[in-house]
């Protein structure tokens, strides 16, 4: 068998754990493309549309909003893939595979992802380009339409910048698996959970950072706004990532203590699995929390100011900022979703071995599948709360400078975000339980 067939033996195989990379790809490629189809277009170069050039500016920050999403989500799907397979690459090692055979393989296995998620995504972005036309002509009120067009600029520009940016992910996921040891690999399945610990002065500053930003935030005026602002968001990022990764812990510590809690019915397993969970995805919690509050910070705010707006060519601009704050919060709702899904479906073998367990000491499906739907449903929304907490305390900072109430424009993006955030958390609930529950009646 040669590298590229056992290459693309294994992406058959683990279709499951490339299909949310490859689709989030694929969706990067695409919006890539059709952004890249505008700037490129005959009609905006050539100057025949009314409005384009000051569309022009707010599409190029878009391009390199979705260049660096790109390559951070990449790196980070990668390295999450990476954790999962270290068993596997040990096991060739014993085999007699070298390094670099076992780098060679992984360059075959990105670059065959790459290639097919930059061919997809270009075809998906042409056949939904007009459409995007249609509606940005629309929204930004252009008095001409955008005619179809497929420029070779754009084609040439995604694929090769696509391609340039999957070749340097791959040959850095090359070289970290060359410097791991084959004992570290091959335990790598089996490493005992550390002993969960936290301090309590880190978890009283996450309270301090939290409210004292909090305060600020609602006290700001367009005189110390530029004094406040970077250090709020300094203190929020902060008390944030101190929230998960020391604050709930202390909260899930604290019910442990509490008998009458812990140890009613299924609640001492859903507790201590949680208590491991929380401090294993502290990181990734974090990071969701933010590109929530993100989310609905700019979405919200955005929205405030197109419907705000009094003058002809403020309504222009602030319908430019609609758009490109519509972008962006669609943009940063894929990643939050693909890095929860990811982080999900690498340990789906672990916590395989852990329900099997349960069930041979006499736990019943219906108590699997309550577990199963509180430890997810936490990890999903726990996240979403707090970022909607950050968001609403920016939105009344934003009422406070422009001196109005526009609580229903928030309370509206909030709304959305959660019916997308549920229907986002039922499907992969579905997913997860589906891999979870056939296997182990096979025991």
């Amino acid at each position: 068998m040669t590298f590229r067939s056992l290459a693309f033996s294994n992406i058959r195989g683990k279709w499951r754990s490339y299909s949310a990379f490859f689709m989030s790809s694929v969706f990067s490629v695409m919006i890539f493309y059709i952004y890249a189809a505008f700037l490129a277009h005959p009609d905006v170069v050539g100057g025949h549309l009314l409005a384009a050039e000051k569309v022009r500016q707010g599409m190029e920050f878009c391009e390199y909003v979705i260049v660096i999403f790109s390559f951070l989500f990449v790196l980070y799907s990668n390295s999450a893939f990476l954790k999962t397979r270290k068993q596997e690459f040990g096991l060739f090692s014993l085999f007699g595979m070298t390094r670099l055979q076992i780098r060679k393989l992984l360059i075959y296995e990105n670059m065959a992802i790459a290639i097919l998620a930059i061919l997809t995504g270009i075809g998906l972005g042409m056949l939904f380009s007009k459409l995007f036309f249609m509606a940005l002509a629309n929204l930004l009120h252009m008095n001409n339409s955008i005619a179809f067009a497929v420029p070779l600029q754009a084609i040439w520009l995604t694929a090769g910048g696509f391609f340039m940016l999957f070749t340097l992910i791959s040959l850095w996921t090359a070289l970290r698996v060359s410097r791991l040891e084959i004992a570290e690999m091959l335990r790598a399945s089996r490493q005992p959970k550390g002993r969960l610990v936290y301090s309590p002065w880190f978890a009283l500053l996450a309270v301090i950072c939290l409210g004292a930003a909090y305060v600020m935030a609602l006290l700001l005026t367009p005189a110390n706004l530029d004094l406040f602002v970077l250090l709020i968001l300094i203190m929020v990022m902060i008390g944030t990532y101190l929230l998960f990764t020391q604050l709930s812990i202390m909260l899930l510590r604290a019910i442990q203590k509490r008998y009458s809690v812990y140890y009613y019915r299924t609640n001492m397993i859903v507790i201590a699995q949680l208590s491991y969970k929380m401090k294993d995805n502290a990181r990734m919690l974090f990071i969701v929390s933010i590109l929530s509050a993100v989310i609905l910070t700019v979405s919200s705010a955005f929205y405030i100011l197109g419907y705000t707006a009094q003058y002809d060519d403020m309504k222009e601009k602030a319908a430019l900022m609609r758009f490109i704050g519509l972008f962006i919060s669609l943009l940063f709702f894929i990643a939050s979703g693909s890095i929860t899904y990811f982080k999900l479906f690498t340990e789906l073998l672990e916590d395989q071995m852990q329900f099997q367990a349960l069930t041979r000491i006499g736990m019943t499906e219906g108590e699997i599948r309550k577990i199963i739907n509180t430890q997810i449903g936490l990890i999903f929304f726990v996240p979403c709360i707090v970022g909607i907490v950050h968001s609403l305390v920016a939105m009344k900072a934003l009422d406070n400078l422009l001196q109005s109430s526009n609580w229903i424009y928030s309370f509206v993006v909030i709304g959305i975000y959660l019916v997308m955030q549920t229907v986002y958390f039922l499907v992969t609930c579905n997913s997860y339980m589906k891999s979870i529950l056939p296997r182990r009646k096979l025991l």
